[in-house]
């Protein structure tokens, strides 16, 4: 259950040159406000793409907050501020308002920070300046994102743990010359667990070069994998590395120790927390793109039901792949 308690939005269009801080929060008896930062919120926690870590004791953004239920106000500006010179030194990061919540999520005291980038669009105005009335096309560069559109960086921050979940894009740094993800390196000042969908993909690539290595067909394991790494979730809500190896490559311990040492140098967590909702439909097919051009989909129960599809390795190295027991052939043009 979320209930907000109050709500700022600052602007840092970087065309102002300085920010223009808010005096005083958002009206949050608006039933469209409350749906807007309900649907920010939902799109950090709910993303394949959120990252979880946790400010450090003493840190500069923790010394910040210290004071965010008395003053909300003046500590969203300071941490808008702190964002503001990052930004503006940096003018590949897009210009962009900060939208700040203060909310209980469970009971649990947080702190929302959406940042909300710009968008242009056509709208009407309207002239009478010869003293003729004419409606004029116009461009409004500073149109934020909608409830349903996809944000590029957000937090939600528990007060109490100062654990946070953050989604986040790298974007080029001009002192560095390099693609940083700024909001937490350079803004927050903190690291992060790899995400769901950053763990998923180091399995995947510490699965294809120990295929590689032991000359083993590569999306045979890719699709064991796949169906692994289901049942941990479904199991365990967790992306269990030990219980792939084990499903994957059983007693042969060469490929075991191979395996386990590609996700370490990769970066995976053991264990990653992961909740099979989040992985989103690809999870639930096994999908093949052969040399020929042709796609397939198979959902994931079916993949390995040898009455359905059989995979017939032949004498001259190919494969070919049966498709048994159709009753039924629907176009789906």
């Amino acid at each position: 259950m979320i209930y907000i308690q109050e709500a700022i939005l600052h602007i840092l269009d970087l065309n102002t040159n300085e920010p223009i801080y808010s005096f005083a929060g958002l009206d949050i008896t608006e039933k469209f406000t409350i749906d807007y930062i309900h649907a920010m919120i939902g799109k950090v926690e709910d993303s394949d793409n959120m990252k979880e870590g946790t400010l450090a004791e003493g840190g500069t953004i923790v010394t910040m907050l210290e004071h965010i239920t008395e003053d909300f106000v003046g500590v969203t500006r300071a941490l808008s501020d702190k964002f503001f010179k990052i930004t503006k030194l940096n003018p590949e990061i897009p210009p962009a308002d900060l939208l700040f919540t203060r909310f209980t999520m469970d009971d649990v005291p947080c702190l929302g920070l959406f940042k909300l980038n710009y968008s242009d669009s056509l709208t009407h105005y309207v002239s009478n300046e010869t003293d003729t009335l004419t409606n004029q096309l116009i461009i409004n560069r500073a149109i934020l994102p909608s409830a349903r559109q996809a944000i590029q960086e957000g937090m939600v921050l528990n007060l109490e743990t100062m654990q946070f979940h953050v989604i986040e894009k790298k974007q080029m740094i001009t002192e560095l010359a390099e693609k940083k993800f700024y909001f937490t390196e350079m803004f927050l000042e903190e690291s992060t667990k790899p995400s769901l969908k950053e763990n998923i993909t180091i399995i995947k690539k510490a699965v294809q070069k120990t295929s590689k290595a032991f000359n083993d067909e590569e999306f045979v394991a890719l699709a064991e994998t796949k169906r692994a790494i289901v049942h941990s979730m479904e199991e365990e809500s967790v992306i269990d590395n030990q219980v792939i190896a084990e499903q994957l490559f059983g007693e042969n311990y060469a490929k075991k120790e191979k395996f386990f040492e590609e996700v370490q140098e990769l970066g995976y967590v053991n264990r990653a927390p992961a909740e099979m909702a989040l992985a989103g439909p690809k999870f639930s097919k096994q999908k093949l793109r052969l040399n020929n051009g042709i796609e397939l989909s198979i959902p994931l129960d079916l993949y390995q039901d040898s009455d359905v599809v059989e995979f017939i390795n032949n004498p001259d190295g190919t494969t070919s792949v049966m498709i048994k027991n159709i009753e039924k052939i629907k176009n789906l043009f």
